[in-house]
């Protein structure tokens, strides 16, 4: 075998394709009818030492199942997958469950050691609703392994009791480290354009009663009720700063002048 040196270009003569091609210019005289190979004159490889206790990514949980207690709360349950039963109890787990309309970014996260069960309180859920939860696991630190979380597990869902469908659902507030104390919850669409629901606070627990305003009212998807937000502002706080939030039916007054509002029998 012979070899000859080849000058690369980029591909003047294709200008569709210059970003992504490269020419080879070879001269032999006195040639025809020959088979010819090309090889680059650098390394085209990779490597990586890879140490196993590092690198352990377990296949995903099995099994995953709910199951509703008689207090009324929700019990997850699964099993480790075949194969990684090795680990024992030093797996690490999350569950995430959300209402099924939601997305995953908004999904509550619980992070949980040496079980393979989750208990769900009635408080925490809300009431009439469809709940979807998944699980994936990570060797915990007590097996000597270490690595990134499994994928997710195949999902579970239940539906929550229907409530009284009166009452103000799922109040939460979240402040933004700033000047803002937002807080939304749920009402029936339906009872909605007869009681006006309206958010109440106290900045500590002495000082006086106020109302929040605006309230904001926005649909759900494919549920019957309506979120309503309102913003607190927030001023002098401190580490330690609580503030106490109702959401309660305001009360509506209307004069009624019986002399305008009247009628012959």
């Amino acid at each position: 075998n012979k070899e000859m040196t080849c000058r690369s270009h980029k591909g003047e003569n294709h200008t569709d394709c210059q970003n992504f091609t490269m020419h080879w210019v070879c001269h032999n005289h006195g040639h025809n009818g020959e088979y010819y190979t090309f090889k680059f004159d650098l390394t085209m490889q990779a490597e990586l030492n890879v140490y196993l206790f590092q690198k352990v990514q377990t296949l995903p949980p099995q099994n995953l199942s709910v199951s509703l207690m008689g207090s009324g709360d929700f019990l997850l349950t699964w099993e480790a997958a075949d194969g990684s039963q090795g680990l024992g109890n030093a797996l690490e787990y999350e569950v995430t469950y959300k209402r099924e309309w939601e997305s995953w970014e908004k999904a509550a996260s619980l992070l949980l050691s040496n079980t393979t069960r989750c208990h769900l309180s009635r408080e925490d859920l809300v009431p009439g609703s469809s709940y979807v939860a998944r699980v994936r696991a990570r060797p915990g630190w007590a097996s000597g392994f270490s690595g990134p979380y499994s994928e997710w597990s195949t999902e579970a869902s239940w539906e929550t009791p229907e409530g009284s469908g009166l009452q103000p659902r799922n109040l939460r507030c979240l402040f933004d480290g700033a000047d803002h104390l937002t807080c939304s919850w749920e009402v029936k669409k339906a009872i909605t354009t007869s009681v006006v629901f309206g958010l109440f606070f106290r900045a500590t627990p002495s000082s006086a009663e106020e109302e929040c305003s605006p309230v904001l009212e926005k649909a759900l998807p494919r549920v019957l009720y309506v979120v309503q937000s309102c913003e607190i502002p927030v001023s002098n706080f401190s580490g330690r700063s609580q503030y106490h939030v109702s959401v309660r039916a305001k009360t509506e007054e209307k004069l009624i002048e019986a002399y305008k509002n009247s009628e012959l029998l």
